[in-house]
């Protein structure tokens, strides 16, 4: 992915149900946050408030199985970051 551009991924967050059940909405936090590691190939990943909140909705033991996120990088001060947005 490069500078500049923009994509839409549905991220699946099933690995999250797997685990102890006041620890499901952080570990699918920590699942998205690796997804996008992994796609955009840059460790600074900043999450929107709205994709946030969409993950906490139903609170922590029960976050969504799957997401659609829009993911913007840029470059700033020789720094990518990636910043992922609630796909509408």
């Amino acid at each position: 992915m490069k500078s500049g551009e923009e994509r839409v991924y549905s991220i699946p967050l099933r690995k999250a149900k797997r685990t102890q059940r006041k620890k499901r909405s952080p570990r699918a936090l920590r699942e998205l946050k690796g997804f996008l590691r992994r796609h955009t190939k840059t460790e600074n990943i900043k999450i929107d408030s709205k994709l946030n909140e969409k993950i906490w909705e139903r609170g922590i033991e029960k976050p969504p199985s799957k997401l659609r996120v829009r993911v913007k990088k840029e470059e700033k001060d020789e720094e990518e970051i990636a910043t992922a947005y609630l796909a509408e």
